[in-house]
């Protein structure tokens, strides 16, 4: 893939990138922009949970950086792709979170131990394990007390439609019918104010994999590569 790493589409407000971490940088950047406002819910579709919280502890500095050239500074030295939340949080950039994961670690997001980790504020949402469960806990009115009135994030990592679990090698993708069903339902399920997609390859199960995902977002979500511009500049 050429450029499509760090490539956006203004009018479909939707932002791609390599690496997950830079997910940090776009909610600040899209923030400043006004695409999003405070506090905003993220919905985090992703074969892994990506809530590791380290970051808080180690760079307790993230707090206060000021201009986005020391947040894209922040986000390269100091983010990884599985601690990229947890300081968009604890800024007030995103509040509430709907997990959309299968991810089978030792503990929830939502575990007493984590959901005061940012004084004076409760890290909460909804956890599901798939798309169909999501659908279940949107019907029950689970969802609706975290979106009234905010703006919404979808956030996407095209290695939620890897079943396998190996690194960069050995893919099992959902079938292309599966994958055109989720996508567009996901699109057609709010009125987003923003969207990121990670391509992550390597947990796509290599650069093909990823790449078949990658077109299958393109055509579900009507994007033409030509009309789309970098953010990296």
């Amino acid at each position: 893939m050429r450029d499509e790493n760090k490539i956006y589409f203004p009018e479909k407000k939707i932002y791609f990138m390599d690496q997950h971490k830079w997910a940090f940088y776009i909610w600040e950047l899209t923030r400043e922009k006004g695409l999003i406002q405070p506090n905003a819910t993220l919905f985090h579709v992703d074969a892994h949970l990506d809530d590791c919280p380290f970051v808080l502890e180690d760079n307790p500095e993230y707090i206060n950086i000021k201009g986005l050239e020391n947040i894209k500074a922040f986000t390269e030295n100091y983010v990884n792709i599985d601690t990229f939340i947890w300081p968009a949080f604890g800024r007030e950039t995103i509040n509430n979170i709907i997990y959309v994961s299968d991810f089978a670690g030792s503990n929830e997001p939502f575990d007493d131990w984590s959901r005061k980790r940012v004084e004076g504020r409760i890290y909460e949402g909804v956890r599901v394990h798939s798309i169909q469960e999501l659908k279940r806990a949107i019907s029950l009115g689970e969802v609706e007390p975290y979106i009234r009135d905010n703006s919404l994030i979808l956030n996407i990592d095209l290695d939620f439609f890897n079943e396998e679990d190996l690194y960069d090698c050995n893919p099992l993708l959902y079938s292309d019918q599966e994958v055109k069903e989720s996508l567009t339902y996901l699109k057609n399920l709010y009125n987003w104010d923003l969207i990121t997609v990670a391509l992550s390859p390597e947990h796509c199960g290599g650069k093909e994999a990823c790449n078949h995902l990658f077109h299958l977002f393109l055509n579900v979500f009507e994007l033409d590569l030509k009309k789309g511009i970098s953010w990296d500049e």
